[in-house]
């Protein structure tokens, strides 16, 4: 069975949402799925699954300090044989109304750098959700967004 991972680091709930619609749609599709905090998840698992989705608030036009610990720590794993997919939150601002913008300069670009660095194999290309506020709503529909990213990405699992 294919097993695939979705790790996530929030500060305000907004990512995780996110990260659990991901899952949802993925689950969806008859892959076996676990969704988790960066905190929570054990390092030297995370090349026991065939798939790893990543996610993290966008700080300053890049990664948390939390994200780039976790993101050091992969080093030391093997993911070589591992598809993945990069996902992220932001602020609604008058820059992220140009597309070019929130796909160059995101916590998102930055992990699926460091996913293809290792040698992951990126099997869709980093998505954003926006985030209205320091603490959130997220734009409206972005639930429904990403179980339909996740449905796609179980769908090319499966194949």
């Amino acid at each position: 069975m294919v097993r695939a991972l979705v790790l996530y680091h929030s500060l305000f709930g907004n990512t995780k949402d996110v990260a659990l619609s991901l899952a949802k749609g993925i689950e969806e599709t008859g892959v076996e799925t676990v969704c988790l905090s960066i905190d929570e998840v054990i390092i030297e698992k995370i090349s026991d699954h065939d798939f790893l989705a990543i996610g993290g608030p966008t700080h300053m036009i890049g990664l948390s300090k939390e994200m780039k610990t976790f993101l050091k720590k992969l080093n030391s794993v093997d993911l070589q044989k591992v598809k993945g997919f990069s996902f992220d939150t932001r602020n609604h601002s008058r820059l992220n109304k140009k597309r070019w913008f929130i796909l160059e300069n995101s916590a998102a670009r930055k992990i699926e750098g460091k996913l293809k660095r290792m040698k992951v194999k990126i099997i869709k290309p980093r998505e954003s959700a926006i985030v209205f506020g320091r603490e959130g709503p997220l734009e409206s529909d972005v639930a429904l967004t990403f179980q339909e990213i996740g449905k796609e990405i179980g769908t090319i699992l499966g194949s």
